[in-house]
């Protein structure tokens, strides 16, 4: 796992997670966030996931591919900044094949 300010309690919320696409237009103020990997139930796969800490909505989480490198990169900027909190923006675009995808950027 790859964190910042994630704690276990966060790791158990993990579990009632609201999903990012939920807050897409919307920014969102992040005071903790980490890169995990879990088992998806159905398939069995190992799945990458990104999880956001907000005050907005507790414990947010993300599977995006697009939304993991975001996720990744506020891991690493909110670390060497040694930030409390930083607020970022959700936004959706359209891939040229039609889907929906998510990203994060640092307000």
């Amino acid at each position: 796992m790859k964190s910042f300010n994630f704690t276990r309690k966060d790791e158990i919320n993990a579990v009632s997670a609201t999903p990012l696409q939920n807050a897409k237009g919307e920014e969102v103020t992040v005071k903790g966030c980490a890169i995990s990997e879990r088992m998806d139930e159905k398939s069995g796969e190992m799945l990458t996931v990104g999880y956001l800490v907000t005050e907005e909505y507790g414990t947010m989480t993300t599977i995006s591919k697009t939304a993991l490198r975001g996720v990744e990169g506020l891991v690493d900027y909110m670390t060497e900044e040694s930030l409390e909190s930083c607020v970022v923006a959700i936004k959706a675009g359209t891939s040229k094949g039609g889907r929906e995808f998510i990203t994060i950027e640092i307000k």
